[in-house]
């Protein structure tokens, strides 16, 4: 792909930055994520969203919640949830009742309709995790299950007991742990992982183009211009013309976009930390390994 610059020699690549996304396990678990939930969610069909599905097995499990709580541990956002238990109450699968505890709030419980509904959708989460993880061998998905049940050993809010045989729902539970530890070493750089991604990208491989970073990232090239356009609004990114190609951006970091980038290393190496801590060393770099073979399969 023309950048509209001559090409470095090798040499001259080598001694790029070496940003470290591949060897983060958090960035690892959101490619994977994306990935189980892409082959998820064409197994479920169009009717239902997996979202509502992991709510609906939720309530199975742990019975009536209020949708705050569901909120939480969904990691949905509580508009998004009321549009979800909308879908789920028109459908007849759960119904609203007065929460015993706060007469002032609602509980929401699965019917007998949602528990045979979510029968069925067990079914196409079966069929989604084989798709996920048809280039592991038993072996491996043993171990992969293995390693993220111990990620989240101490999580009893992520862990739903009937979808802990699927790998995929394993992997987006903890994406959700450890995107959380990020969002809370990112905050004081007004950061998040995302921002964090897009940044390293670029010290690496600038000038690149959005369809680059795209490609990289796992996103849409409109989703990636999206976050070009929230960093270059804070001053942190630059989008000039490909000189080659007028309908093509180069992209680069500015002199703040590169400080921002040093200081947000920092907080990525503590996210790490957290959880080699968790797994040790040699359990979280078998998890990376893991986890390379699910994004590159």
């Amino acid at each position: 792909m023309s950048t509209g610059k001559t090409a470095a020699p090798a040499s001259a690549q080598v001694r790029r930055p070496d940003t470290g996304l591949p060897q983060l396990t958090g960035f690892l678990l959101r490619r994977a994520y994306a990935n189980a939930a892409t082959h998820a969610q064409a197994c479920i069909g169009t009717d239902t969203h997996v979202r509502e599905a992991a709510i609906l097995a939720i309530l199975d499990e742990r019975g009536a919640l209020s949708q705050r709580v569901l909120a939480d541990l969904t990691h949905v956002n509580r508009t998004t949830m009321v549009k979800l238990v909308d879908s789920l109450e028109r459908r007849g699968w759960v119904v609203r009742e007065r929460n015993p505890d706060d007469r002032r709030s609602y509980a929401l419980r699965l019917t007998t309709t949602g528990k045979k509904a979510l029968g069925r959708l067990h079914a196409h989460f079966d069929e989604g995790d084989r798709l996920f993880t048809h280039g592991l061998t038993a072996r491996q998905h043993s171990r992969l299950r293995r390693l993220l049940l111990h990620l989240l050993a101490d999580e009893e809010w992520l862990r739903v007991a009937s979808f802990e045989q699927h790998a995929g729902f394993l992997v987006a539970q903890a994406h959700r742990l450890v995107r959380g530890w990020a969002l809370e070493a990112l905050d004081p750089l007004e950061l998040d992982p995302r921002d964090f991604g897009v940044l390293s990208t670029i010290a690496r491989d600038q000038p690149c183009s959005q369809n680059h970073l795209a490609q990289v990232l796992g996103v849409t090239p409109p989703a990636a211009l999206a976050f070009v356009a929230d960093l270059e609004h804070l001053g942190l990114v630059r989008r000039e013309r490909n000189a080659d190609d007028r309908r093509s951006y180069d992209l680069t970091l500015t002199v703040a976009g590169v400080r921002k980038w040093s200081r947000a290393k920092d907080a990525a190496r503590q996210v790490q930390a957290k959880v080699v801590d968790r797994l040790g060393a040699a359990e979280d770099a078998e998890l990376r390994r893991l986890l390379t073979r699910l994004i590159t399969d």
